[in-house]
């Protein structure tokens, strides 16, 4: 599988141990996330402005207690008004009360904002995914798509709002402490600033080694939801053939992998916190011990010395609180490259400038000396010259990988092709627009999808406009409606999400309803009548007899009896055009489709 690992090694849950995992690649700076940061977080700058503006006063608010105290010390209580210090004290309590509705207020902002990012967040990488080719589903798993979407926007969430504002705050109200602690008394605040540097660094340190480490959590969190995604879907599977204790065992190496580095994150932030406390108590030592020695010489008063030491904790409880946000903000840094990445990613499958809406559409199809591959230098299509009139049906055979269904894809744009073009009614394909070209289009798939709703809404995906006379019509070309309205609540059942509480063959005849209810000019059907017993089939091609006309159709399909009546028969071998034809014409030769032909009734006993 690709990048991946063997469902044995996952099982036994091998790996690097904790010192020994890479280090994850870091695509852009810090700086340069911070800056696409503050684009994202602009958008609510006047709640946030309003917030600032609350914490800001509150702050300011927090800085008189200390001083009132050193006016209580140094002259009310020699000067012995105790109704005075009363005063005080009913002045400060009004204080705090005011305090406490701005800080209300500020965080009732915060979350407000907070919540409006997740919305927007979300909203905004679940548009741009969908506008993603295929190729990016290719290569990225079920699990991190999520994960990007639910978990980094919720650290994003938690961090970027309120932290970001905060971060301000406690940034102005340091420097209004140390400016406050300068007046009182410089020597001691110059002993206080000479810590600050043994913090920076600190703080540096452990910022370089958390964001490596948070960006190697949240990839962890995107396997632990890869594998329970599987594991979900993949549920029969893994009862049919036993293997919940191996799927167990997966589950737990990729979640001792996320506690592992978990963990690694933990081992930085604990060194690093009682670091940091450890140089803030160094300066309180440094300001007692040479304060207390200046209060006995009568350099300094007592009061002076009681409002230093507040302001001293007031001004390192707002650093400290810094270098603490530094994990949220890293943890932050990290998430949000990765929603960058995927709001970075651009899709292959791109409207040209001048793109044309589909006028009147016949239903002519042209591949014109088509090239394709998934890989550079491995063509799985080969120089397909192929036209379809309007209203003919096209019936595609060959071996499985022979590039039948990479054919098909080419239509809808799903892919564009290396070399050659594709044309619809003359207009090369890359000059419509997606909506336009796509709106003429249906198509049926072997592996068949419904959506997690009712029967009704499943079928009315093809045109939503649809009444539903119209979905019920559509169901009985596909001879759906006779299942239908055998279900406990008819149209209105719930089908289970993937279609699960249905059958094969059921979930294929609504896909086929689906269809049929869209009117397309042009149908593709690949293995459309693959799961469905031989009577459902015949029903279902005496249908589609009906459906087809007037319409141009692409077949895919390995049983060869419904392509019989096809009016052009295209044999495809790796990915070339080996034979063309109709069936008669076919069988004569005695080539390829003859081959396919004796190989397949011979094991039925049908000719």
């Amino acid at each position: 599988m690709r990048g991946g690992m063997g469902l044995g090694a996952m099982a036994r849950g091998g790996g690097p141990g904790l010192w020994a995992q890479a280090k994850p690649t870091l695509q852009s700076s810090p700086w340069v996330v911070l800056r696409r940061l503050g684009g994202v977080i602009a958008e609510y700058r006047r709640a946030l402005l309003f917030s600032f503006v609350l914490m800001l006063l509150a702050a300011g608010l927090q800085m008189i207690p200390p001083v009132a105290t050193r006016y209580v010390v140094d002259v009310l209580i020699p000067a012995g008004t105790p109704s005075q210090v009363l005063l005080v004290g009913l002045a400060l309590l009004g204080l705090y009360a005011l305090r406490f509705g701005l800080l209300y207020w500020n965080r009732y902002t915060i979350a407000l904002v907070s919540q409006q990012l997740v919305y927007s967040m979300a909203q905004r990488l679940f548009e741009h995914v969908q506008r993603l080719s295929l190729r990016f589903y290719e290569r990225q798993g079920t699990g991190d798509i999520i994960s990007r979407a639910t978990s980094d926007v919720g650290v994003l969430q938690q961090a970027l709002t309120g932290q970001v504002v905060g971060t301000f705050v406690s940034l102005l109200t340091m420097l209004a402490y140390a400016g406050i602690m300068l007046w009182l008394h410089w020597q001691l605040a110059l002993l206080v600033f000479s810590t600050v540097p043994l913090l920076l660094l600190a703080s540096y340190l452990s910022a370089e080694a958390l964001r490596a480490r948070y960006s190697r959590v949240q990839e962890k969190i995107s396997g632990v939801n890869a594998v329970l995604a599987e594991n979900i879907t993949g549920v029969r599977v893994s009862k049919a053939f036993a293997r919940e204790t191996e799927q167990l065992q997966r589950f737990q190496a990729r979640n001792r992998e996320s506690l592992e580095a978990n963990l690694s994150t933990a081992t930085v932030q604990s060194v690093s916190a009682p670091l940091i406390q450890m140089i803030s108590t160094l300066g309180t030592v440094l300001v007692l011990f040479f304060g207390a020695r200046w209060v006995a010489e009568g350099r300094v008063s007592l009061g002076t010395l009681v409002a230093f030491v507040t302001y001293l904790t007031a001004f390192y409880g707002p650093l400290e609180e810094l270098i603490r946000l530094n994990a949220t903000i890293q943890q932050a840094l990290a998430a949000a490259e990765r929603i960058f990445q995927f709001l970075d990613e651009q899709p292959e499958i791109v409207e040209k400038p001048g793109a044309i809406d589909l006028p009147t559409v016949r239903g002519e199809v042209r591949f014109e000396g088509v090239w394709f591959s998934y890989e550079p230098g491995k063509p799985v299509l080969q120089d397909i010259n192929i036209v379809a009139p309007p209203g003919a049906v096209i019936a595609l055979v060959g071996h499985t990988g022979s590039g039948k269904t990479s054919l098909v894809n080419l239509i809808p744009r799903f892919y564009d092709p290396e070399r050659g073009r594709i044309t619809l009614d003359g207009y090369d394909l890359r000059d419509l627009t997606l909506r336009s070209l796509r709106s003429h289009i249906a198509v049926v798939l072997q592996e068949t999808f419904l959506f997690a709703g009712t029967v009704r809404e499943n079928i009315a995906y093809g045109r939503l406009e649809a009444t539903f006379a119209e979905i019920v019509e559509a169901a009985k070309q596909a001879h759906a409606h006779e299942f239908i309205v055998q279900l406990p609540q008819g149209y209105d059942t719930y089908v289970g999400e993937g279609g699960v509480l249905l059958s094969r063959g059921q979930r294929q005849r609504i896909a086929l309803a689906r269809a049929i209810l869209r009117d397309p000019r042009i149908l593709i059907l690949d293995e459309a009548t693959s799961d469905v017993d031989t009577e459902t089939e015949v029903l279902i091609q005496q249908a589609l007899e009906r459906v087809i006309r007037g319409r141009t159709v692409f077949i895919i399909a390995h049983r060869l009896s419904t392509v019989r009546n096809a009016d052009e028969i295209i044999v495809l071998d790796h990915g070339r055009i080996v034979e063309r034809g109709r069936h008669e014409e076919l069988l004569a030769r005695g080539g390829v489709y003859r081959q396919l032909y004796d190989l397949q009734f011979a094991t039925t006993g049908v000719a």
